[in-house]
Parts: C-alpha cells; structure tokens; sequence
C-alpha cells in the first residue's frame, strides 16, 4: 500500500512524511544556520507540530519523555552542526540507556566541505569534520551522513532500525542536500517491519521451563521493572500476578508497571532502603520472577549481589526468558508468552505474608496521614507532606516525573491511581532531566497533566524550559523541592561544592511567563507560581492546582535542609561503603 508524498520531494518533506506514517506529532527543535531550510520543509506539513526549545540539550530531554509516553513511542529532535548536536548528546545517551526511540536530525555543512581544508563556522577548523558522527557512532543503533545517491533509502534503513532496536538513531544532513529532489513520485511505500517472527515451539518450550521452575519454588515473588513498557500493558501485568498469587513488588522504575491499588501488590523493593517488611519478604522467598528488571547498582546499592542472585531469578525480558539454572531460552513472544501463562493450569502460591505486608504498609500510610491532620497546618512543610498532596491531587491519566536525587524518595511513596504514569531515569541520572522531559510528557499526553517532582539544584539546570512550556499553554505541574542545594550529594560525601546560589523561583517563573512576546501568554490563567513554607501554603496550593486545570502551576516547597529524610541518609551511605 502506498500513501501521497509533497510533490516536491525534497529531504525535509520525506522526513516529515516518514514522521507521520510514524505516528509522531510533535517534534522539538533549535534553530540554527545548518537546519533552517530543513525546518522550513519540515513545517509544510501542517499535522506535525515543531516546538521551539530553549536549547539542545532540553529539546533531547524533551525528545526523551515523548517517546517514553506518547503512543507510537518515537520523538524527533533536529538541531545544527557541532553546536547544537554536541549539546543534545548528553540526552541522547540518556535516552539510549533507557531504550529509546529518539531521531536526531542534524544539518550540517555543505556537503563539499566534507573531507577538505576548509575552515567552515561551527567546526574545529580542521579538515576532518566527522566529529559529530563518530560521537553519536557511540550512543545509537545507526549513524549517517546523508548523501545524494541512496537518500530516501539510507533514510528509511536508519528509521527501521531505530523501531526495531528500539535505539536513538542520527541523520546528519548537509544543507545543500536539503534542496535536491530524491523522489520523483507523489507516492512512497510504507517503512517495512523487518523484525523476526517468535516461533511458537520457543513459546511452548518457555511455558513448560516456566512450569518446572514454578513448581519447584515454595515462596516466590514477583518483581516488576520498566524494561517490558513497550511489550506488555498495566493490565497484562496485573492479570499474571493475580494468574500466579504471590506477592509482587517494583523496582523504582517499575512504578506504575502494576496497579498499586492490586491486592497483591506489595509497594517499593529497593534494596537496603526500602520500606519496613519489603526487604525481608523478597529476600526470603526462593524465587523471583522478574518482569523487565534492568538491573544497575542504583537498584542494589551494594548490598544485592545480583551474581549470586540469579540463581533463584526467572527472569522475563523482552524476546527471552532466563532460568535459576543459567539456561536462557531466546527469540520468544513474551506479549504471547504471558497471556498463555495466564491461561495456563499452572497452579497459583498464596503467600502468607501478602496480607501481613500490606496490613504494615497500610499501617505507615494512615500513622503519617494522622499526624499531618492531627498537626497544626501552620508548621513548616516537609517531604512527607509532599507526598500526602500528591497522592491526594494526582488522577489516572496523570504522569509523575522524578528527577535525581531526594525528588526519588519523595516521588516513589506517592500512591498512584490506575492509569497513572510514573517516569524515572535511575540508570543515567542527569540531573535536570524531568523539567524537559515533562514538557515531552506533556505533549505526549495531553488528556492528563505531567507532575514533575525536582530539586532546586536541578531545576536550575534546566529550568529555562519553563517558559516553553507556558509559551505552548501546557498545564503541568512543576513542584520544586527548595532544599538549598544538591543534598543527595551531600549524604554521599558533604562538602562546600553541594550548597548553590539562591534563587526566587516564583519570580523567576513570573519572569519568563511576563516576558513572553505573545499577549496570549501573559492571560492570568496561563500559570501561577506560588512560594509555600506551611502545611496551610501547601493545600492552598494544590486547591489552586486543582481549581485552575488550565494553568501551569509552579510550587517552590521549601524544606529544611537540615531535615534530610534517614532514608535519603542511608542512601547516600551505600554509594561510599568500601
């Protein structure tokens, strides 16, 4: 089946035709002198949107949490020679190690420029002006240069790979090459789906290794992580652990893989600091039946030898399934492979300590929640009230954004409804990811709001975001933890390096709101910003949120750094035991 093209088949048109057949929408952008023809092509289709950002870097965090939540899980970020694609390639490795589908489109210099002497802006003056290329070689599945002979063709090879490896991918485009013609015809076919069918004896052979595994176990668990997003649903998730009866507990990154509101589920397990009951019920069961755990040592802060852990780990990933004995069975359909689990005879393990543990974490909710009623709303606001707006404000299409750092234990304890969304980038940790990558959520998904939990030493990496986000009348919620400077840090190793400047993030944020060049912006429903130091501060502020749903809301918190949660404490203290 063919579809119509712009009849002037130029790169930018073909591009912006594949992006469509994609399912993109959105793409985000920094103009400069090497791409701007390319986003002239690229804004003649009218059902794709560019959004302008501030800089690279930000429009590649913005790229990363669109395709982390919208449906076709790609997002495109085009950017300019060397400037501009050395900055966006600190997000693209964060987006490469969490398997995402990022296109990065680069203009670069003419294409005559390549491979001589000639000094050209932008370069390193040498002849060589490979650079670029050879560093994004680094963090993708395929890097081009685009040339004039096989155009449409290298372009369709790279944007197939970037589906099927489920990798960032770069197409560098030298701007003379943006005003040939590569398609001679109004119609193109379709990108091919060239990924390798699963047999069905390999989904056969998985469930009878799965049952002999199973029923050779007298207490397992279940513990979900991210790495299964784009192969199995909430709801599949909650029908296999309600199939298989045992406890079941996520991984940060797994929040909002499995319902919190399933009987089964048993909260956070994150090694050494997880909640009173999680640890000692996951260290004593013989088995874990892992669901997409992508393991790193931010998950086991050392105190989890992941070595000698596999050998009670059933571990289920995207096309294999890994047993306690080593034998690794691979090319499987894990979206089939589960639902025949759910319909298998395979029998279900009622722990006993399913009841018990959700009675204690059920115990701890309703203590904390008490004493916040019980305390005089005037008191000054700490992480745990935090937490308790939250869970009271945020509605199922909503996404919870987490950035590095205390922002994690606060985020985490959020209980989610069904259908919320919770993101998360615990392997990379690029401080000041989650403003930018709300704005991509955002976008994403427009039907709820994206709630970005982030410190101040955070927020200041990024922040100029905001106004991005206010200038395309987005309605997120930015709550910022003002806990005078970098204090995860300061639980690794204190020093003088982890306190920052001050800033007045509420005139800050009236600053870029009021500056806006469009009238449009500046209506007062388009944000407030509000500092809040009590309890009373707090629930005004999230009545504000609730009573304006238009209006991007930014809640500076300000919490006493000297109250740094044990949790946060211990945290620290893993990362430097010897």
């Amino acid at each position: 089946m063919t579809s119509k093209m712009h009849q002037e088949g130029k790169v930018g048109d073909l591009l912006a035709h594949r992006f469509e057949e994609l399912g993109v929408k959105d793409y985000f952008v920094v103009p400069g002198d090497y791409n701007l023809d390319l986003l002239d092509q690229l804004l003649r289709n009218p059902r794709l949107r560019m959004v302008n950002c501030c800089n690279e870097l930000n429009a590649g965090y913005a790229a990363d949490g669109y395709a982390r939540t919208s449906d076709t899980k790609i997002a495109v970020v085009v950017v300019t020679y060397m400037v501009g694609s050395m900055s966006v390639l600190n997000a693209i490795a964060g987006a490469y190690s969490e398997g995402l589908k990022v296109i990065v489109l680069c203009g670069g210099p003419d294409s005559r420029n390549y491979g001589h002497g000639g000094r050209v802006h932008h370069s390193l003056g040498l002849a060589d002006k490979e650079q670029s290329l050879r560093m994004f070689r680094n963090v993708t599945c395929a890097s081009i240069r685009l040339d004039n002979d096989s155009c449409p063709q290298d372009i369709d090879n790279v944007l197939q790979k970037c589906r099927s490896a489920s990798l960032p991918v770069y197409i560098e485009i030298p701007v003379d090459l943006v005003h040939r013609d590569f398609v001679q015809t109004s119609c193109i076919a379709p990108i091919p789906c060239a990924e390798a069918a699963p047999t069905l004896d390999q989904n056969v052979k998985a469930i009878d290794l799965f049952r002999d595994t199973w029923m050779a176990a007298q207490g397992p668990v279940i513990l979900v992580g991210s790495g299964l997003r784009s192969v199995l649903s909430v709801e599949a998730i909650d029908r296999l652990v309600s199939a298989l009866g045992c406890a079941a507990f996520y991984l940060l990154d797994g929040k909002s893989r499995i319902s919190e509101t399933h009987p089964q589920c048993g909260k956070l397990f994150w090694s050494i600091v997880s909640d009173p009951g999680v640890e000692e019920t996951v260290r004593a069961a013989d088995l874990w039946v892992t669901l997409g755990c992508r393991w790193n040592d931010l998950h086991t802060l050392k105190a989890i030898d992941l070595e000698k852990e596999r050998s009670r780990m059933l571990a289920i990933d995207e096309s294999s399934i890994q047993l306690p004995d080593g034998r690794e069975l691979t090319n499987i359909c894990t979206k089939t492979f589960v639902e025949s689990l759910i319909m298998s005879d395979i029998p279900a393990r009622y722990a006993s300590d399913i009841t018990l543990h959700s009675n204690i974490c059920e115990h701890h909710r309703r203590e904390g929640t008490a004493k916040q009623h019980n305390a005089s709303l005037d008191v000054e606001v700490c992480l745990d009230d935090i937490v308790e707006a939250l869970t009271g404000f945020v509605s199922p299409a909503d996404t919870i954004i987490a950035d590095a750092g205390e922002s994690w234990f606060a985020a985490s304890r959020v209980r989610l409804p069904p259908q919320a969304d919770f993101q998360v980038q615990l392997l990379y940790s690029s401080t000041g990811w989650s403003l930018p990558a709300a704005m991509g959520c955002q976008l994403a998904r427009p039907d709820g709001r994206a709630i970005v939990v982030i410190g101040d030493g955070s927020f200041q990496m990024t922040g100029q975001e905001l106004s991005t986000m206010i200038r395309y009348r987005l309605n997120a919620i930015v709550v910022i933890v003002n806990n005078s400077g970098y204090q995860i840090e300061d639980a690794i190793h204190h020093g003088p390096y982890n306190r920052i400047g001050g800033w007045d993030y509420t005139a800050f944020a009236e600053a870029v709101w009021k500056g806006s060049c469009s009238k449009s912006d500046s209506e007062p429903h388009a944000m407030f910003a509000t500092k809040i130091t009590s309890q009373r501060e707090l629930h005004e502020a999230f009545s504000r949120a609730r009573e304006q749903p238009q209006a991007l809301a930014l809640l500076e918190c300000c919490v006493d750094p000297a109250k740094a949660s044990a949790v946060v404490q211990r945290f620290g203290a893993t990362l430097v035991r010897k």
